[in-house]
């Protein structure tokens, strides 16, 4: 999109500013934001804009978005946030950016704080709402409730923004039946987009010494990608757009236990095709011909192509069939399938 029109085929540049910590009045047990990104300036942002534009493909021909990561964007002392919403404007007046995002607790969201943001050039709003059980949340010391994040997810709707949120399988107290409960309560609320990211110990947190005293059980890396590709099966049903699964690598990270994988949204992914090519070669039997647009290729053989190595099937691709589906083809029949039928078979 350029000035506010699409461009057919562009995806948009969105420019990562990380204030980790900042705005946070709770000290998540499963957070230590000081293992990412120290926080940038206001003052900072300009250059930053300037230097990922700079290594961008065609960016002029591009929408692009300020992303503030990290914290709670909107709890940031007034006067830091004055700064970076000015700042944000002025990127926006002189057409170097078209609009902003950030990230946010649902406790730290009202009518005014919403206003503010889109008389800056905001166009989302991220929710960090992480499960709608009250005694999850409480077990993670959130401090805020699921009737928080319900009212924060109808706030910003209300006000024309997007809305984004993200969850976090595996949270304390957490059992596949509450996670199942999470998810469709979540889908109910329409968010535009979500980030999934199952809960990993990370050094230097209360879950590290909870892990560490045995009293706390991480999922193993099957569980996390039987409850994310669920989560995003659901989700993508209700027409949200999955941003990222997992818990992206950074410099220094420590991760002490649970379901980490550099690739972990690739596995969901994969998981999927796996599950649905199971289904296709029971009912049409062992070497039936799979189908699948040319972009599901890679996810259909498999992460190390294991699932095309465990099945029996022959693949082509067709790039008239759409996203998600499988197409299966024996010497005598022949079906269909999509991710949506699989949701009984995942978790």
């Amino acid at each position: 999109m350029q000035g506010g029109i699409a461009i057919a085929g562009l995806s948009p540049v969105v420019i990562p500013v990380f204030v980790s910590n900042l705005g946070c009045t709770h000290r998540c047990i499963f957070c230590d934001q000081s293992q990412f990104s120290p926080p940038m300036p206001p003052e900072g942002v300009p250059a930053l804009v300037d230097d990922f534009l700079a290594h961008c493909r065609r960016p002029d021909e591009r929408r692009r978005i300020l992303a503030f990561y990290g914290g709670s964007f909107t709890g940031i002392a007034p006067r830091l946030l004055e700064g970076y919403l000015s700042v944000t404007a002025r990127l926006l007046s002189e057409g170097r950016i078209h609009g902003a995002k950030a990230s946010t607790r649902p406790d730290m969201v009202s009518p005014s704080i919403l206003h503010a943001l889109g008389r800056n050039g905001f166009t989302e709003l991220e929710l960090g709402i992480q499960s709608m059980d009250d005694a999850v949340l409480a077990a993670s010391l959130r401090g805020h409730s699921r009737d928080d994040a319900t009212r924060a997810c109808t706030l910003v709707k209300e006000s024309g923004m997007r809305l984004g949120i993200q969850i976090m399988p595996g949270l304390p107290g957490e059992d596949a039946a509450n996670f199942q409960q999470t998810v469709e309560e979540v889908a109910r609320l329409r968010p535009d987009s979500a980030r999934i990211y199952p809960v990993v110990v990370l050094g230097g947190t209360r879950l590290e010494g909870l892990f560490l005293q045995g009293e706390y059980r991480p999922l193993t890396l099957e569980e996390a990608v039987s409850r994310a590709l669920y989560a995003s099966v659901v989700l993508e049903g209700h027409g949200c757009t999955i941003l990222r699964m997992g818990l992206p690598a950074s410099p220094g990270l420590r991760v002490i236990a649970g379901p980490f994988h550099p690739a972990f949204g690739f596995l969901v992914r994969a998981r999927g095709y796996r599950i649905m090519a199971q289904r296709m070669t029971d009912v049409l039997g062992g070497g039936c011909e799979l189908t699948v647009n040319p972009r599901d290729l890679p996810e259909l053989l498999g992460y190390r192509r294991n699932t095309l190595l465990e099945l029996s099937f022959s693949y082509r691709s067709d790039d008239t069939l759409p996203r998600g589906f499988i197409r299966a083809k024996s010497a005598r029949e022949s079906a269909c399938i999509q991710l949506q039928d699989i949701l009984e078979y995942i978790l």
